[in-house]
């Protein structure tokens, strides 16, 4: 059996991203939702450490546009979304769709594995690790 190589930053990379295609027809490329990233979108709704997971979706459903303006521009690589657009390169924030904004968001979370159907997968998987 072969040693197994290490893996390149550009090999994750290239696994930690995705194409879509939005409602609108635009095609973006986003990647996965970093712990950094969705830390600092919920510090700043107000979700603490010790928040209750049910506590912190209730506040998440309740500032959905708020999360939707931190994580978009973090996890969309291409093309570069900003919120304050500094060049022509630069996708305005405001500028998209409300319906390829929700899109958008919902692929980053069920690529980052953090979709309903994936939190259900994860409580199945521990339910039969612990009988």
């Amino acid at each position: 059996m072969l040693p197994k190589k290490t893996t390149s930053p550009a090999e994750y990379r290239k696994k930690s991203r995705k194409i879509v295609e939005l409602p609108s027809g635009a095609v973006f490329e986003i990647r996965k939702l970093s712990p950094l990233v969705y830390g600092a979108a919920l510090e700043k709704m107000g979700v603490k450490a010790d928040t209750s997971p049910d506590s912190a979706e209730s506040v998440v459903r309740e500032n959905i546009f708020e999360l939707m303006k931190t994580v978009v521009p973090k996890c969309v690589m291409s093309p570069k979304v900003a919120v304050d657009p500094v060049s022509e390169d630069e996708l305005d924030y405001e500028d998209i769709e409300l319906a390829d904004l929700t899109m958008l968001l919902d692929e980053i979370y069920k690529f980052s594995g953090l979709s309903v159907q994936a939190q259900e997968e994860r409580e199945e998987f521990r339910e039969v690790q612990t009988g």
